[in-house]
């Protein structure tokens, strides 16, 4: 990983990942969780977050008023924690939250983006948060009995949204030039699987002067989280079909560019 995105190809884990909420017993292994902390130590260093995991001991907060029962038999999650100040922070929370899904996802673990269904007071038992800090999402994750969900993760399913198609998310998409319509459909074709707060697929991308921007919807608070997982997916798409660009933000709206180097405006 470098200063300014994620150079790994992880389609195959875009492709094969879906949400769960169900897990086994099986402890988290010493090896895994070396791993892990390993993954949390490049982004807390190259993109200065505070992303802090937990890992066997921290089914408390899951089994609490806060949470609903909508994650169970779950014993690990991982802090995403971030300056309260620092702009783009939020968009940086989703896009590299998104990669550490992604990573357990290779290492083969199942995961859960948590926005508020857990007990807010139990986990500062285990998290302490510098001055200015906030924890702004967890991602539960552990072993699962087998890559298909049981009976209580299909009915959650059932209750989400459909995915939206590709014209309800980019309405003007027939606007892009020919030389990018390959990488733009393959882009979005993936921010298709991204996940978002109850689903709801806030994004809203557009052709604009020849470039590709996004923007979100409102989303309970969590609408530049989403943001930043979809601007994930979406690189890693284009990237799959050819393209190597990354998201900058210009005059306060993110643009997909590709070929330009200045750092100052990246995720």
């Amino acid at each position: 990983m470098n200063l300014m995105k994620v150079e790994e190809n992880l389609t195959s884990e875009i492709m094969c990942r879906t949400s769960r909420r169900k897990f086994t017993d099986e402890e988290i292994t010493v090896e895994e969780e070396v791993k892990i902390v390993e993954i949390l130590d490049r982004i807390n260093e190259v993109r200065g977050l505070s992303f802090k995991a937990v890992a066997n001991y921290g089914g408390e907060i899951f089994s609490g008023f806060g949470s609903y029962g909508l994650i169970r038999g779950c014993n690990s999650y991982i802090a995403l924690i971030g300056e309260t100040k620092e702009k783009k922070i939020e968009e940086k929370i989703g896009y590299y939250g998104e990669y550490l899904v992604l990573k357990l996802v290779q290492m083969g673990f199942g995961t859960c983006w948590i926005g508020a269904t857990y007990d807010h007071k139990e986990i500062f038992e285990e998290i302490s948060l510098d001055y200015g800090e906030k924890i702004y999402c967890l991602i539960a994750f552990g072993k699962v009995e087998s890559q298909e969900k049981d009976g209580f993760e299909k009915l959650i399913s059932v209750i989400g949204r459909k995915r939206k198609s590709i014209g309800d998310l980019f309405s003007n998409i027939d606007k892009i030039d020919e030389t990018k319509k390959d990488w733009a459909v393959r882009g979005m074709e993936f921010v298709q699987k991204a996940p978002s707060a109850m689903n709801r697929q806030p994004w809203i991308f557009r052709e604009n002067d020849g470039n590709i921007t996004i923007a979100s919807k409102e989303n309970g608070g969590y609408e530049k989280i989403d943001m930043g997982i979809a601007m994930f997916h979406f690189e890693q798409g284009a990237r799959n079909a050819g393209c190597e660009g990354e998201w900058k933000r210009r005059n306060g709206v993110w643009k997909f560019l590709v070929g330009e180097e200045n750092e100052d405006t990246q995720i």
